[in-house]
C-alpha cells in the first residue's frame, strides 16, 4: 500500500471457546490485554473477504498446485482431501480472529533433508494464509495494513531430530533451497520466516516465532539454551531460600510511598491520577537482577509479562534499587509496607489501576512459575539473538474446522500432472551446470544463490556465455552492491542480460547497468554510449608496445613470465573498457615480437 489509506476499519477482537467448551491460552492473553484494532484499508485492491464481511472464496487452483509440487518436491504423502481450518489469533493480525490454514502433506520415511549431522525429517506441509502488515502497536492499540493479508504462506515443519544449532541452520538453508528450485517462493529478507523450537533437558518447549535472517539461527538457539540452563538454576536456589507456600498474592498500595519521590517517572504517572503498587516475593533477593541472556535478566522476563498481560512499559524490582530517581529511604519504606524481609525482594508496578492488577497477577504467576523451573512459552526473537515473551504455548483448542470453504479432493490425476513437471533437485542443477563449463565450485555457489532464477531467465536469449553470465551475477554483482549500497531487481537486471551485445566487452555490464537502472537511460541509449567509450585494438597494440618497450629489461629477464605484470598494468587503463581476453592476446602477441 503506498500513500494514504481510503478508508479505516476499527475493530475489537474476542476470545472465544472451542467446540468443547475450551478457551485457548494464547488466545486469553491478547484478550486480556483489551486492545483496539485499526486496520488500513485501499479499495484500489482490497475486498470485502479481508475485512471479514463477506465469506471467503474458494483455494486458487495455482496456489494449492504450488502447494502440492512442494510436497511432492520433498517426496512427501498428500492427503486424500484438503479440509481448510481455523487458526484463532485475536493479536489483530487478522481481520476475522483467526487464520485460516490447511494440511497438504505428512511427511514419511523419504522426506528427509540431508544435513552434515545427519538426516532430518519433515513432519508436514501446510498452505496457510498471511496475516496483515502491522504498522503500529501500543498497550491500548494497534494498527495494520491489509494489503498482505491473505498471501499464501507454505508451512513446513520438521521433527524433532535437530540436535545442533548448526544442524538447525544447515537444515533450514536446505529447506530454503529446495523450495528456490521451485521457483514458485518470493526472495529476499522475510519472504522466509522461521519458527524454532527448541526444549532441553530438564527445561521446556519454546517456541520462537520470526527467525527472518537465517545466519541467526544458531544465535537465537544458543542463547536459548543459555535461558533456560540459567532458568534452572534460578529455581534449585530458589528452592533452597523459599517455597510456594510462602508466596501469597497480596499487593500492597505504595502511591503514599512516593508522593514525594525524585522518580521522573514516578511523579508523572502519579500526576495523571495513575498508582504505585508492590508485591513481596519473599526469598528472591538477589535473583531478580540474575543474567539469563547477555543483557536480559529474571526481572526483563517479569517485566514481559507485564506489559503482554497489563499492557504496562515494565516493572521496577529492588535488585536494582535504588535508582531510577528512587531513593534508599524510599526503598525502607517499601519494604516495611510489604513487611518483606532482608531475604525478601520486592516488585514495583506503576499505572492505571486495572493494568496494574493485570500486571501484578501475571507477574505473581510467573514468580510462581520459577519454582518450578521453565514454563512453556512462544517467544519473540529479537535482532540481538535473545528472545522475549509473547504469549502462552497454544493449545488444542485453538484449531477448528473453516465451516465456509468445503473440503478439496486431491486426485491421483493432479498429482500426476505435478510430478511430470517436478525441477531438478539441487545436485542435478549443479550437474547440469557443470556441463555448461562451470567450475563445480561456481556451480554449487549460483544454485545456493538468489541468481539462480535470473540465470535461467537470461540464458534462454543471451549473448553472453554460461561462464560470463554466471560470473557477473557471483562476482561483480554483489561487488557494486557492497560499493554503492544498492541492489537491482530482476526487472533492471534481465532485460540488460539479455540484449547486452556481443560487440562489447562483458566488463562493460557494470557501465551499461549504472547507466539503466541509476541513469534512466534506454538500453538503445546505453549500448550508443558505451559503444563511443569503447577503445579499439590499435589504441591497445599501441600502448602495449609502448609498455613492453618501457620494462623491456624485466621482460627480457622474466621471457613470457612478465605477461601477467603488464596485464595487470594494461587494464589499470583499459579496464571496462575492452575485453580482457583482448587485451591479453595482444600483450602476449607483443612480448613474443620482442623477444624473437
Amino acid at each position: 500500500m503506498s500513500g494514504e489509506a481510503s478508508g479505516r476499519v476499527i475493530r475489537r477482537l474476542r476470545s472465544s471457546a472451542s467446540e468443547l467448551g475450551e478457551l485457548d491460552p494464547a488466545a486469553l492473553a491478547e484478550a486480556s490485554r483489551g486492545r483496539v484494532f485499526t486496520y488500513h484499508i485501499d479499495d484500489s485492491f482490497n475486498c470485502l473477504v479481508e475485512l471479514d464481511e463477506e465469506p471467503p472464496h474458494l483455494i486458487d487452483d495455482e496456489i494449492l498446485d504450488a502447494a502440492l509440487e512442494m510436497a511432492l518436491y520433498f517426496n512427501m504423502t498428500v492427503v486424500d482431501e484438503a479440509r481448510v481450518m481455523r487458526k484463532t489469533v485475536i493479536d489483530g493480525s487478522n481481520t476475522s480472529g483467526f487464520q485460516r490454514t490447511l494440511l497438504v502433506a505428512l511427511g514419511n520415511d523419504k522426506s528427509i533433508v540431508e544435513t552434515g549431522e545427519g538426516p532430518v525429517r519433515l513432519k508436514s506441509l501446510c498452505l496457510e494464509e498471511e496475516s496483515a502488515f502491522i504498522v503500529e502497536s501500543g498497550r491500548e492499540s494497534a494498527e495494520y495494513r491489509l494489503d498482505r493479508l491473505g498471501i499464501p504462506l507454505v508451512e513446513i515443519a520438521t521433527e524433532p531430530d535437530i540436535k545442533s544449532p548448526t544442524q538447525a541452520l544447515e537444515a533450514a538453508e536446505e529447506v530454503g533451497l529446495a523450495l528456490r528450485m521451485t521457483g514458485k517462493v518470493m526472495r529476499g529478507l522475510g519472504t522466509i520466516r522461521q519458527d524454532i523450537n527448541i526444549s532441553i533437558e530438564g527445561g521446556a518447549r519454546q517456541e520462537i516465532k520470526g527467525v527472518q535472517n537465517l545466519k541467526l539461527i544458531p544465535e537465537i538457539i544458543e542463547r536459548e539454551v543459555m535461558r533456560q540452563t540459567n532458568l534452572i538454576k534460578l529455581r534449585d536456589i530458589l528452592r533452597k531460600k523459599s517455597s510456594p507456600e510462602k508466596f501469597a498474592y497480596n499487593p500492597v498500595e505504595l502511591t503514599d510511598v512516593f508522593q514525594n519521590t525524585g522518580s521522573k517517572m514516578i511523579s508523572k504517572a502519579l500526576s495523571k491520577g495513575d498508582v504505585v503498587y508492590g508485591l513481596k516475593a519473599p526469598g528472591f533477593k538477589g535473583l531478580l537482577g540474575m543474567e539469563l541472556q547477555p543483557g536480559r535478566r529474571f526481572g526483563t522476563e517479569l517485566a514481559d509479562y507485564a506489559r503482554v498481560w497489563g499492557g504496562l512499559q515494565g516493572i521496577i524490582h529492588t535488585d536494582e534499587l535504588p535508582g531510577y530517581g528512587i531513593s534508599e529511604a524510599e526503598v525502607k519504606k517499601v519494604f516495611e509496607a510489604l513487611k518483606a524481609s532482608e531475604e525478601d525482594a520486592a516488585i514495583i508496578v506503576v499505572g492505571e489501576p486495572a493494568r496494574v492488577e493485570a500486571a501484578l497477577r501475571a507477574v505473581y504467576r510467573r514468580m510462581l512459575q520459577a519454582f518450578n523451573g521453565v514454563p512453556c512459552e512462544t517467544r519473540r526473537a529479537l535482532e540481538d539473538g535473545n528472545t522475549d515473551y509473547l504469549r502462552p504455548l497454544p493449545g488444542s483448542a485453538r484449531m477448528y474446522p473453516e465451516t465456509d470453504i468445503p473440503p478439496i479432493p486431491i486426485t491421483a490425476e493432479r498429482l500426476e500432472r505435478i510430478k511430470r513437471a517436478l525441477p531438478k533437485k539441487p545436485q542435478e542443477k549443479v550437474r547440469e551446470l557443470e556441463e555448461m563449463g562451470l567450475s563445480s565450485h561456481m556451480a554449487q555457489q549460483l544454485v545456493r544463490s538468489h541468481y539462480l532464477p535470473v540465470f535461467e531467465k537470461v540464458l534462454k536469449n543471451t549473448s553472453l556465455s554460461p561462464l560470463a553470465l554466471a560470473s557477473f551475477l557471483l562476482n561483480t554483482l554483489p561487488y557494486m552492491r557492497r560499493e554503492s549500497g544498492r541492489e537491482y531487481d530482476d526487472e533492471e537486471l534481465i532485460p540488460l542480460l539479455r540484449t547486452f551485445p556481443s560487440d562489447l566487452p562483458r566488463e562493460m555490464i557494470p557501465d551499461a547497468l549504472v547507466l539503466f537502472a541509476d541513469k534512466g537511460m534506454s538500453l538503445s541509449e546505453v549500448y550508443e554510449e558505451l559503444r563511443r567509450r569503447k577503445v579499439g585494438e590499435d589504441e591497445v597494440r599501441a600502448e602495449a608496445k609502448k609498455l613492453v618497450e618501457e620494462n623491456i629489461s624485466y621482460v627480457r629477464e622474466k621471457g613470457m613470465g612478465s605477461v601477467k605484470m603488464l596485464m595487470g598494468r594494461m587494464m589499470e587503463k583499459f579496464r571496462g573498457l575492452v575485453d580482457g581476453s583482448t587485451v591479453y592476446r595482444i600483450i602476449e602477441e607483443e612480448v613474443k615480437r620482442r623477444l624473437e
